[in-house]
């Protein structure tokens, strides 16, 4: 029923919060998310569209975070969620298939354009088996966020991306400079391969 970052999400939520205030800020929150349904505008470009499918993916994680903030504050939601996302959020990152024996920075670079396409508007700067650098040019996680509402916890997919890049491959390093997300005009990474 739910993808597999909401499964561990709200296992952490459960954890957090307990079993019975779990379900009494969840039921509401899919009985709520489950109303709305966003769509772009017919004559919308491939980035607005997309984030139409990022909105209605992150919907239930907009709607649990205003029930958390209904009920504890925005301190201790915020304190949840960071939770919440970073545990869960690595499973979003799913769509990173693991590099095999033989592969490289080249390799990677295929996966994360790939997967990345669905979630930036980016221009790679520079593409070779020593670097792979890019600028982040629009987060479209971080506009459908904002219009979500919940701007606030897009700094922890930073986080998240930052802890799971880090570990992606012994041989790579990972470097981000600049994000969107911390009011930055842009985002800068940087992969190397060792």
């Amino acid at each position: 029923m739910f993808e597999p970052e909401y499964r561990i999400g709200l296992r952490v939520l459960r954890e957090k919060v307990g079993t019975w205030p779990t379900l009494k800020i969840v039921i509401p929150a899919i009985l709520k998310s489950m109303r709305i349904r966003y769509h772009a505008d017919k004559d919308a470009d491939e980035p607005e569209r997309t984030k139409a499918q990022l909105k209605n993916h992150f919907k239930l994680l907009a709607q649990l975070y205003k029930e958390l903030r209904r009920r504890y504050g925005t301190q201790r939601t915020n304190e949840i969620m960071r939770d919440v996302l970073m545990k869960g959020g690595k499973a979003f990152f799913r769509g990173f298939t693991p590099l095999g024996e033989h592969d490289d920075l080249v390799s990677f670079a295929g996966v994360y354009k790939a997967f990345e396409k669905n979630n930036i508007v980016f221009d790679v700067v520079e593409e070779s088996k020593e670097r792979f650098e890019i600028v982040v040019k629009r987060c479209l996680i971080y506009e459908a966020f904002n219009e979500l509402g919940i701007a606030d916890v897009t700094q922890w997919m930073c986080d998240i991306a930052f802890e799971y890049f880090s570990a992606y491959h012994p041989n790579m390093t990972y470097m981000k400079d600049r994000t969107i997300a911390r009011g930055d005009d842009t985002c800068h990474e940087v992969f190397t391969w060792q």
